[in-house]
């Protein structure tokens, strides 16, 4: 399996385990921000089978940053939803991994990338995992800082 196909792959394995994080979250604000990270990868997927297509490819501003600094803002502020947390830092040290894997996986692409638009889509998307990483390492931080409500949340 070539590179490219690669990331098409790992693209709609990121938007699947970002619905099953929303999904099992506990935190309504943190399943919104899961629910961010799956559309930009979804967003990634259609770029990318867009680009193996032939087609030259521009992918759109996320609006993921703004969206989740301000819930993680009204999170640190007033940290009382986050007693509904499991514990379970996990899946947020799994997601972490795989985007430090796909920020590399891109990056990669870029470099060898044949055509300037094709590196700019690389870069863009390699630019959106390491914000997605930034998000989860202060969500991650967030939620061990308030413990969980149960203590189970100093399990790393």
């Amino acid at each position: 399996m070539d590179s490219k196909d690669l990331v098409l792959r790992k693209s709609g394995e990121g938007k699947g385990y970002y619905e099953r994080c929303r999904a099992e979250a506990g935190v309504p604000e943190l399943s919104r921000i899961f629910a961010m990270f799956s559309e930009d990868e979804l967003r990634h997927a259609d770029a990318l089978r867009a680009q193996q297509s032939g087609a030259r490819v521009e992918l759109g501003h996320s609006t993921t940053l703004d969206g989740a600094r301000y819930l993680l803002r009204n999170l640190s502020v007033g940290q009382t939803t986050l007693a509904k947390f499991n514990g379970d830092l996990s899946p947020y040290v799994c997601a972490m991994d795989f985007e430090a894997a796909s920020v590399r996986l891109y990056g990669q692409l870029a470099r060898d990338a044949e055509h300037h638009w094709e590196r700019e889509l690389f870069l863009k998307i390699a630019a959106e995992d390491e914000m997605h990483f930034t998000l989860l390492e202060h969500m991650r931080e967030l939620l061990e800082l308030s413990d969980g409500g149960d203590g189970a949340a100093d399990a790393d």
